[in-house]
């Protein structure tokens, strides 16, 4: 009987059991069927608002529409006086230039090598590379072993030229009160003047080594030409012979303009040319006068040598400085040209600033990109192979201030 009650008991819990179970599964079911309604509402919310965004303008943080180009705005009296001035895109002659490869050096006729007249042991070193030095200023000082024997020797000389002087005065007051004979007194005569050869050639050859007579053995080197220390190689302590070249003094003034040109490119150079040249780091144009070039064309490459007198000493033109020549090749040619000044640099594009008359607010002003052709050979005209065309209005003087108006209004909108 107890057995009887124990199964039903059993029974009774497996089917509570099985009828929570079904009622759980039921209940998710229902819970997950609301939740992929509630999905699928969201989401054509969603898909609604994007068509309706679609067709709205876009508006920044102000509520102000995007313009498609910036421009900008002056009156005829700003114009006036920030000196903006308009132009007219034309037709006029530029120059057919060719471009090459050169290279600034140093003007060997104005370069110093100082080396020493003796050998000897470096004392002193009183200036250092790169420092500008005027003739005759000290460079160092060295004990030199054989100076010290030449100056001895002059001190020698110096002693016998005493005692021959004394001797030769004592004959010629003998000779003239008749006591010695007249061959003694031409003796001492002739030992006076060989001694005095002797103590002025002994000067003479420490002079001419730049060497004092009371040094006390040390030479000086000096500067023989004003300029600047562009080599040094000489420290304290050690030996120079005389084929040592310790210092290299260069006079930066006036450099050279060296460069090849293929005979394939049919350019006509002559001595006494005036060339024109730019500086590949500032993009300024100098000149220079053609001094020499090759006779006859190199065996293998077929190029001409050429060296130039740089006509300016500009700070910016030092030696080693790499530069681009600019040759006329053929004649002048007609095209669209602009003013050199109207060209600037915006975004790294070239831009010319085109004007557009305003009746309200004077002139718009609107950065165009071009593309740069030739320029005429004094620099003022600039070709323009691309972006503009002829009777258009430019900005022709002052369009750096509408550069640095239109980068300010870019740098405000950033912020």
């Amino acid at each position: 009987m107890d057995m009887k009650q124990k199964t039903r008991s059993q029974w009774l819990w497996i089917a509570v059991i099985a009828a929570l179970t079904i009622v759980l599964a039921v209940g998710l079911l229902w819970n997950n069927k609301t939740k992929t309604s509630e999905t699928a509402a969201q989401g054509e919310q969603e898909h609604a608002h994007q068509e309706n965004e679609k067709d709205e303008p876009k508006h920044d943080e102000k509520g102000e529409e995007h313009e498609a180009e910036e421009s900008l705005s002056l009156t005829a009296e700003q114009m006036q006086q920030h000196s903006v001035k308009l132009a007219q895109v034309a037709l006029g002659e530029v120059n057919q230039v060719q471009i090459f490869p050169a290279k600034l050096v140093v003007n060997t006729d104005r370069q110093a090598h100082v080396s020493p007249s003796f050998a000897g042991r470096v004392e002193s070193v009183y200036v250092e590379l790169g420092q500008q030095v005027k003739r005759g200023q000290a460079l160092a000082n060295l004990l030199v072993p054989d100076l010290v024997d030449q100056q001895a020797n002059l001190q020698i000389a110096q002693t016998n030229l005493d005692l021959a002087q004394q001797d030769y005065e004592r004959e010629r007051s003998l000779w003239s009160q008749g006591i010695s004979a007249k061959q003694d007194y031409q003796r001492a005569y002739n030992a006076y003047r060989q001694a005095q050869i002797q103590v002025q050639a002994a000067r003479s050859r420490l002079s001419a080594f730049g060497a004092a007579s009371g040094s006390s053995g040390r030479y000086t080197l000096t500067a023989p030409i004003s300029g600047v220390i562009s080599n040094k190689d000489i420290v304290i302590g050690e030996n120079v012979q005389l084929a040592d070249q310790l210092f290299t003094i260069d006079q930066l003034d006036q450099l050279w303009l060296e460069f090849v040109l293929p005979t394939v490119a049919n350019i006509n150079v002559q001595p006494n040319q005036q060339i024109r040249f730019k500086s590949l780091q500032t993009g300024n144009l100098f000149n220079a006068q053609v001094q020499s070039l090759t006779t006859e064309a190199d065996a293998q490459t077929g190029r001409l040598q050429i060296r130039a007198k740089v006509m300016s000493n500009a700070t910016e033109l030092r030696p080693n400085l790499m530069v681009n020549v600019e040759l006329q090749a053929g004649s002048k040619t007609s095209a669209i040209r602009v003013s050199s000044e109207a060209i600037q640099q915006v975004d790294g594009k070239d831009v010319v600033f085109v004007a557009q008359l305003n009746q309200k607010k004077g002139f718009d002003f609107k950065a165009i990109p071009v593309q740069i052709g030739q320029r005429t050979q004094d620099g003022q005209w600039v070709e323009i192979t691309q972006g503009l065309s002829a009777g258009q209005s430019y900005v022709a003087t002052g369009s750096f201030l509408l550069k640095s108006e239109l980068e300010k209004g870019e740098a405000e909108h950033g912020h």
